[in-house]
């Protein structure tokens, strides 16, 4: 099933996050977003020990991904 939305507003979406998120680091002192990204990224690596894919069935799924992008792509392939 493919997933249909409108790729503009998307984009759109995208853009104002990063314009709010670039004014709001710098709008506060870095002691505050860097705990806070530290936080996040702390949690990304005890939440990964829940993930059940082995370190070769991920680099499995990676790799078929990019066969998938590279035929999409043609002869314009990137790594």
């Amino acid at each position: 099933m493919e997933l249909k939305f409108d790729k503009e507003k998307n984009f759109q979406e995208r853009l104002w996050f990063l314009h709010h998120y670039s004014s709001w680091v710098k709008s506060v002192p870095n002691e505050v977003w860097s705990r806070q990204h530290a936080d996040f990224i702390n949690s990304l690596f005890l939440n990964g020990k829940n993930y059940s894919l082995s370190p070769e069935e991920y680099l499995n799924m990676v790799n078929a991904g990019k066969k998938v992008r590279n035929k999409r792509l043609g002869s314009r392939k990137v790594f």
